[in-house]
C-alpha cells in the first residue's frame, strides 16, 4: 500500500517547509503538535562588537580620572581613540548582527528551533510557525488542495521595484 506523502502548505526558502503536521528545517522535523511555548531569544553581541565597546568604556573611564593630570596632546589622542573605538563598535554592530533564536518546548525539553540573523526571514518563518501551530493546537488545520509551492519570502534580487508585478 502505497502511502501518501504529506502536503507541503508553504515553502519560506529552501530547506524551510511546514506540512500539515511539521515544521522541517533542513533535515530536522519538529511536530507541530508537540512543540509548546515558542518563544524569540537573541544572542550575545559579536566579539569584536563587544570588546570593543568594553575598551571604549574603559578609555573614557581612563579620561574621566586622568584627563585633568594629563597634557591636551594626550586628552586629544585620547578623544581620537575614543572616536574611533565608538566608530567600531557602531560598524560592528551594524554589519554583525545579533542571531535571532526561535526556541520551544519539544517533546518537554526546550531547544532551538530556528536561527537566523536575517530579521525579515526569521519574522516570516515565525509568525508561520506560529499561525500553525495556533491551527493545529485548535484542530482546524485546513489546506487547501491548490496550495502552492511558492517560496513565501521572495529573494533580494526580486525586491526591487522594477522587477515587481504589481496587479491593481
Amino acid at each position: 500500500m502505497e502511502r501518501d506523502r504529506e502536503q507541503i502548505v508553504v515553502t519560506i526558502r529552501p530547506g524551510l517547509q511546514i506540512t500539515q503536521t511539521c515544521f522541517r528545517v533542513g533535515a530536522r522535523h519538529f511536530e507541530l503538535a508537540n512543540l509548546h511555548n515558542l518563544h524569540v531569544r537573541q544572542s550575545a553581541h559579536d566579539p569584536l562588537t563587544r570588546n570593543a565597546a568594553i575598551i571604549a568604556g574603559g578609555v573614557t573611564l581612563g579620561l574621566l580620572v586622568l584627563g585633568r593630570f594629563m597634557h591636551p596632546a594626550g586628552v586629544i589622542a585620547g578623544g581620537v581613540v575614543l572616536a574611533g573605538l565608538f566608530m567600531v563598535v557602531g560598524a560592528s554592530a551594524r554589519t554583525r548582527p545579533r542571531r535571532q533564536e526561535l526556541w520551544a518546548v519539544y517533546y518537554g525539553h526546550e531547544l532551538p528551533i530556528f536561527v537566523s540573523d536575517d530579521n525579515w526571514l526569521f519574522g516570516a518563518v515565525e509568525r508561520q510557525v506560529r499561525r500553525s501551530m495556533t491551527e493545529v493546537h485548535n484542530g482546524r488545520r485546513y489546506v487547501t488542495p491548490t496550495a502552492r509551492m511558492e517560496s513565501l519570502v521572495p529573494h533580494p534580487s526580486q525586491m526591487h521595484p522594477s522587477n515587481m508585478n504589481i496587479a491593481i
